[in-house]
């Protein structure tokens, strides 16, 4: 029987060549138009309303205040379990801190505002020197009011886009988010 009548198996050099061009072609045209940034700050935003629900959560299940501090210094928020309700860290209160995501900062960018002022948090309360929410043990939460959190590129370039709404009823404690389009805010949970 001669070479010529055996099926080969594999693939020839053409054959792998024009798939690896292709990959790269699908690569190098659709990759670009990937919006990490809505992404990553579509992320942060979540993990952010649900860190609200647990506080809510927590305040109802330990019979005393859950403080919600906004530590807008190093982007993230800090959860104190306020034992005793008096609005001062115990060494005996647990305190812990969840950062809102790479590249993810409180801020509004160039997006016009919501429903509050322009300022990136509305609260009013404070403690050590941040704004706070105080969750009660009835659920409710402290005060109505919101916070932006969007990327750090949008507050250097014009990305309105990335910003995103955090509003808090007070009566209920609920926390509903908002994405501006770049052209409205939507309400999104």
């Amino acid at each position: 029987m001669s070479q010529r009548g055996k099926a080969s198996s594999g693939f020839t050099l053409v054959e792998v060549l024009l798939t690896i061009v292709l990959i790269g072609l699908v690569v190098r045209f659709g990759l670009p138009k990937l919006n990490w940034a809505g992404y990553r700050v579509n992320s942060a935003v979540r993990g952010v309303t649900a860190l609200l629900a647990r506080a809510e959560r927590m305040a109802i299940t330990n019979q005393s205040n859950v403080n919600v501090l906004f530590d807008v210094t190093n982007n993230a928020l800090k959860i104190h379990e306020d034992l005793n309700n008096d609005n001062v860290q115990q060494p005996t209160e647990r305190v812990r801190t969840y950062p809102l995501g790479e590249g993810i900062v409180f801020g509004l960018g160039s997006a016009p505002p919501r429903q509050y002022t322009a300022v990136p948090i509305s609260f009013t309360h404070t403690q050590n020197g941040m704004l706070e929410i105080i969750f009660r043990r009835d659920g409710s939460a402290s005060e109505n009011g919101g916070f932006y959190i969007t990327t750090a590129n949008a507050l250097t370039s014009s990305r309105p886009q990335d910003a995103r709404s955090i509003e808090l009823t007070q009566a209920t404690g609920r926390a509903s988010w908002y994405q501006y389009t770049g052209s409205q805010w939507v309400k999104k949970f």
